[in-house]
């Protein structure tokens, strides 16, 4: 299949989900338990405080970037915060990008944002001139994975910052036997209120993950080797989620959400999940990274380009 039928495929599958991901209740993000234990992590803050607050440390960024943005929340919360003065949005999806518009408009900072709907494993962009990239579970997505972080890094101005919030766990969720085995016998003994209406745990397949969508978690796996290989500086904070994520798929979301037994069932899990990703047991599938640009890095002889930048 060629490159441009995969992004009319990924366009058209975002124009219909890209709204819906903290929204929906199949989302394991969308809990509000979850979003608690993850804050926590962030000492109580929301996530652009604490970026603010821990990288930024008072200051301002001239230009910044944000790469598969959807609906730009994490985004347009930096210009409202007056972190970053103005920004550049790319998406595959004109639905996410005219709602993020939207919500520009209404909170008064749209003469600071300008939108591109374009596969950014295509994009050319000129070097040494934003002062932040964000990738904000977009990352995951990106076929061209050494190729883009190499263009971001050139991009990137000397004091470049490059942070992303992402899934780095297995390619097109296809997760290794070691990985399920707890969630599987756990998922046995659930009250079945709690749990869908099949007696096993179901599972993503990954040839059906790459037909909805040819680029999800397309190198999620190579993620942090590939911006270690690439940036300077790099932090990572571990989100863990593994246990979470891969039960998520199996369970009752609305018991999640009403019952008092579906949150406690919620808080269980997250607490497992934390110890089994402690003692070893479990990888980490989701991480913040955070990395610095790292001169004289090749960016593949690309500079300024057509493409509005």
């Amino acid at each position: 299949m060629s490159g441009t039928e995969d992004l009319t495929r990924t366009s058209a599958y975002w124009d219909s989900h890209v709204t819906q991901i903290y929204e929906n209740r199949a989302e394991w993000l969308a809990h509000p338990l979850v979003k608690e234990r993850l804050a926590r992590l962030r000492g109580g803050q929301s996530l652009e405080d604490w970026v603010i607050g821990r990288y930024l440390r008072g200051r301002r960024i001239a230009r910044a970037i944000g790469v598969g943005c959807g609906v730009a929340s994490f985004e347009l919360g930096l210009l409202e915060l007056g972190a970053v003065e103005r920004i550049d949005l790319y998406d595959v999806s004109q639905v996410a990008l005219d709602t993020a518009m939207d919500t520009a408009r209404a909170r008064g900072v749209a003469e600071r944002v300008r939108v591109f709907r374009q596969d950014i494993n295509r994009v050319t962009l000129p070097p040494n001139t934003y002062d932040l990239v964000t990738f904000i579970s977009s990352l995951h997505h990106v076929a061209d994975l050494e190729g883009v972080l190499r263009r971001i890094n050139g991009a990137l101005t000397p004091q470049g910052l490059f942070f992303a919030s992402e899934y780095v766990g297995p390619d097109r969720f296809g997760y290794p036997e070691h990985d399920t085995a707890f969630a599987k016998r756990l998922y046995r003994v659930l009250d079945p209120s709690l749990r869908s209406p099949w007696p096993e745990l179901p599972q993503p397949n990954p040839a059906d993950v790459e037909a909805a969508d040819p680029t999800e978690s397309i190198h999620s796996s190579d993620i942090l080797a590939a911006v270690e290989r690439i940036f300077n500086g790099i932090e990572v904070t571990p989100l863990g989620r593994a246990l979470t994520f891969i039960l998520w798929w199996g369970l009752n979301h609305d018991a999640l959400y009403e019952t008092e037994q579906g949150r406690d069932l919620v808080n269980v899990i997250l607490d497992l999940d934390d110890a089994l990703i402690a003692a070893g047991q479990l990888p980490n599938y989701f991480s913040y990274i955070v990395a610095r640009k790292r001169a004289g890095r090749s960016i593949d002889g690309q500079g300024c380009g057509a493409d509005g930048v």
